[in-house]
């Protein structure tokens, strides 16, 4: 139509020109709602991906993230949750360029940053992870997951370098290794393990095939092969740490409490300060009901790397399991001296002070939580619960409210932010869960 009206401006008088700004104002209205309308068709197909993502509906999730994308190209939330469902196909290449252009869309983005360190990091990219999981900490201080993502970085970057060296040293790489490598980190895992075992066959002494032939076999949920390949790793090499970490992880999933137990006090045996192995081990002694021990360990934890999360989280989870309160009350406001802005720490120290009957802090550490994490289903609906027994009929609904406006996806989920579908997309994050590596 403009382009018509220009054409009649040499012909006509200048009320027709008027009459073309009357419809170009017309225009840009049904211009801003069809924005609109495009936005909210987009964000509806970003939360159904969402959806999917939460049911390990992958394929499913990506042609919904794809969809919203081909709607609003720069949707910052949607290339982020396409980048979080390329990598739990461990599709990393694609991860990063897709984690790049939400970044590109929100340099602001801190989950975006935190998650493209992560896909980095499975490509062993660990300077570029490292400066990711460092952005994103400075633009949100308060992420915890990020931190914890910084500190696995460093201690991956390390133990990475130490066996490159190592296999520099002892041989050249060969290139079946360098082919079953590409088909792991791609995540085609039964070529990649059908290459490694390959590679094996023919030269049994290879020093790089059978580490991650392991891995593999992890990854497949294929636990009684990858417990027999490092085992007859540590038979060459006793003195591999990392391995015999794995070892004792794979023991672990298994539910081999005893041999796991067995492997981690083995590493700190030789290694007393390894927060990976005390950590692992508070853990198996907690499933053991080993109370006492799995505070101990845990508190070396926290001794060993003070920054480490981790340990922090899983300690305060035990006194609250075993009601010791003001215990988890401690642990909760030394992690939150760390982290200030911590939604999860806050709402933890909440849950905390509900099991003293201490309405009033449980109330404030609730709505710091909230405030640091609108989207924080679990924290406004404690919340709700305490203004609800107290009598602030009120408050409490409008708490129940938003709790229900805020999704209908599962409470504590970590995979998902919930959100409010009229305001903010749903974001998928990608966190480091044991089966992620």
């Amino acid at each position: 139509m403009k382009g018509y009206t220009f054409m009649k401006r040499i012909l006509v008088s200048i009320c027709l020109a008027l009459s073309f700004l009357g419809c170009a104002s017309a225009n840009k209205r049904a211009e801003n709602t069809s924005e609109s309308s495009k936005y909210q068709l987009a964000m509806e197909f970003n939360n159904l991906g969402a959806k999917y993502v939460n049911k390990e509906m992958i394929d499913d999730a990506i042609v919904q993230f794809k969809r919203a994308l081909v709607i609003q190209p720069d949707f910052a939330e949607a290339h982020n949750n396409l980048g979080v469902a390329y990598c739990r196909k461990r599709m990393f290449d694609k991860a990063v360029a897709a984690f790049k252009l939400a970044i590109k869309a929100n340099p602001e983005y801190s989950k975006a940053h935190d998650n493209l360190g992560f896909a980095y990091r499975q490509k062993n990219m660990f300077d570029e992870a490292i400066a990711e999981h460092t952005h994103a900490i400075r633009i949100n201080p308060g992420d915890m997951e990020a931190h914890n993502n910084l500190e696995l970085a460093k201690e991956e970057k390390k133990v990475y370098e130490k066996t490159k060296a190592y296999q520099v040293a002892s041989r050249k790489i060969s290139p079946g290794n360098i082919n079953a490598y590409a088909q792991y980190t791609r995540g085609f895992l039964d070529d990649a393990i059908v290459s490694f075992q390959k590679v094996i066959s023919e030269n049994p002494n290879d020093m790089i095939a059978p580490g991650l032939l392991g891995h593999a076999y992890v990854m497949k949920g294929m636990l009684d092969e990858a417990i027999g390949v490092y085992k007859e790793i540590l038979a060459r090499d006793p003195s591999n740490v990392f391995v015999r970490l794995n070892l004792a992880e794979a023991y672990h999933k298994k539910g081999l409490h005893d041999e796991a137990i067995s492997e981690y006090e083995s590493i700190v045996k030789t290694s007393p300060n390894n927060t990976y192995a005390l950590s692992g081990l508070g853990g198996v002694y907690a499933e053991k009901g080993l109370f006492d021990k799995a505070v101990i360990v845990y508190n070396k934890a926290i001794v060993s790397n003070p920054k480490f999360p981790d340990a922090y989280n899983k300690l305060g989870a035990l006194y609250m399991q075993e009601g010791l309160y003001d215990d988890a009350i401690a642990i909760w406001k030394k992690l939150l001296g760390l982290h200030p802005g911590s939604a999860k720490a806050h709402f933890n120290l909440g849950l905390a002070y509900a099991g003293k009957d201490m309405a009033e802090d449980a109330v404030r550490e609730f709505r710091k939580a909230v405030n640091t994490n609108s989207g924080s289903r679990d924290a406004r609906y404690n919340l709700a619960y305490i203004y609800e027994k107290k009598g602030m009929i009120d408050e409490a609904v409008a708490e129940y409210k938003k709790v229900i406006d805020a999704g209908s996806g599962g409470q504590g989920d970590d995979r998902l932010e919930a959100a409010d579908k009229q305001k903010e997309p749903e974001k998928v994050i990608v966190t480091l869960d044991k089966d992620d590596n």
